[in-house]
């Protein structure tokens, strides 16, 4: 079995200094859509790529940090530990999933994500390392991309203070 540090050389993972993690751009289209035909999204520069995909690699104690992007992702579970996510949609409803490849667990090896949803994960209890992807249709620009603050998800949804704090980072340390 490879070990983390071999994996995240084989696929040229870089850190994610703002989430947290590991990532490499996997694809993203030549294809553009200008921006005129995607109603409610954030303007950009020069439209947007068709699609784009990423790995993203988790390694304890590392998470990623609550943050939410415009647009809808598709989360793949590739390889590794089980990673639990906490999703809070914008209606107010909230949702705990792990994603893994234990089917017999309920685990989910896919999950589609709705723009505007915030999310953050982090390794199961014991967990050493997963391999995931993201899937975006249109692609990804930055100018889709939020962190999170603590304060102002705990006030929106106190019952998960929890579970935010460990997927937050302090505000007063940045």
């Amino acid at each position: 079995m490879l070990t983390a540090q071999q994996i995240k050389e084989w696929l040229k993972l870089e850190p994610n200094p703002q989430e947290g993690g590991f990532l490499a751009s996997v694809y993203n289209s030549t294809l553009v859509v200008p921006d005129d035909l995607l109603p409610g999204l954030p303007r950009t520069r020069a439209g947007r790529s068709l699609c784009g995909s990423i790995y993203y690699f988790l390694e304890a104690p590392g998470c990623s940090v609550m943050h939410r992007v415009t647009g809808d992702m598709l989360y793949h579970f590739y390889a590794g530990d089980p990673v639990q996510m906490l999703l809070l949609h914008e209606d107010g409803s909230v949702e705990v999933t792990i994603f893994g490849n234990n089917l017999a667990l309920g685990q989910n090896p896919m999950k589609v994500i709705t723009g505007g949803t915030w999310l953050g994960s982090r390794l199961t209890p014991g967990g050493a390392w997963a391999l995931m992807g993201v899937s975006m249709a249109p692609g990804f620009d930055p100018v889709d991309y939020t962190i999170g603050e603590r304060k102002q998800l705990v006030a929106q949804f106190p019952e998960q203070e929890q579970l935010i704090s460990l997927l937050t980072r302090d505000e007063e340390k940045k």
